[in-house]
């Protein structure tokens, strides 16, 4: 055997060796959610899915796992994606608006005004706070009423985030949910024909539940109900005597009343939405 011939067949077999290592190194890594290490040769990535083959068997069976199985994908350049639901994926909501001020209108008709600020935390979160003005309503029922609140809360979403005829998310503020929420309200009553003064302090927590329809990434509907527990102090004056119950007061609060320390609460909100998601995500990623 000569030279050319022997330089001929290490070439062969040192191709043959690369190409072997190829299947042995190139291989991509999935990480199931359990834990669980699978060595793999992806063939194909889509929404929902991901296909893929032995990385022993290139040619062999071609098997499909479901997406939200997944906690991580290790592809063998280098490349790493950490798996999310897809409700959760951060780039379905980079159009959306991620800000809301909202006007209670069932406060309004109860001599109320009351104003909430919204902000989205991510897709399933957000939280509120609310200014309340007594006096600032419609409704007479109550004589020269005044007085401050204010209330703060945590929501959590509930239910499908998909639309029935898509798959891309509802808004990112849309939808049912849960509301933990804690607040202060203290109002001031003087009647017009009888001398008297009527004043509750009180703090409140509880638990909201309802939905948050958002229309033309504008506009927000939300219609809420709720339970609560309060304490607090009540005093009445009149013609010159003053009357204190410190243990059973009265929780006036335009969207929410109680008495004996329960109260129950209900809502309709419409809001106009502000911001942007995707840029209050980056501007995060670059405190970071």
């Amino acid at each position: 055997m000569n030279f050319k011939q022997n330089f001929l067949v290490i070439f062969i077999t040192c191709l043959c060796c690369l190409l072997g290592s190829g299947n042995l190194f190139g291989q991509d890594v999935i990480i199931k959610k359990d834990g669980k290490k699978m060595k793999v040769i992806i063939k194909e990535v889509s929404d929902t899915e991901i296909k893929y083959v032995d990385y022993r068997d290139v040619e062999g069976v071609v098997f499909v796992m479901d997406r939200a199985l997944i906690r991580e994908i290790k592809f063998s350049y280098g490349e790493k994606i950490k798996e999310e639901g897809p409700n959760q994926d951060r780039a379905y909501y980079v159009d959306d608006r991620n800000q809301n001020i909202k006007l209670n209108f069932t406060a309004i008709a109860n001599n109320f005004t009351i104003l909430t600020y919204e902000r989205v935390i991510d897709p399933s979160s957000s939280w509120e706070v609310s200014l309340k003005i007594p006096g600032l309503g419609v409704n007479n029922n109550f004589d020269n009423l005044s007085g401050i609140g204010f209330s703060a809360g945590y929501k959590l979403k509930i239910g499908s985030v998909f639309k029935r005829d898509g798959y891309r998310p509802k808004h990112i503020s849309e939808g049912g949910y849960f509301r933990l929420l804690a607040g202060y309200t203290f109002t001031k009553e003087e009647g017009n024909r009888a001398n008297f003064e009527d004043t509750n302090s009180s703090a409140h927590f509880g638990i909201e539940v309802g939905k948050q329809w958002i229309v033309s990434n504008r506009a927000a509907f939300d219609l809420y109900a709720g339970f609560h527990y309060f304490g607090g102090s009540n005093k009445f004056q009149s013609n010159g005597a003053t009357f204190d119950n410190p243990g059973s007061s009265q929780l006036i609060g335009g969207d929410i009343y109680g008495d004996s320390n329960i109260a129950f609460s209900i809502g309709f909100r419409i809001g106009g939405l502000f911001g942007n998601y995707g840029k209050a995500t980056e501007k995060k990623k670059k405190r970071k």
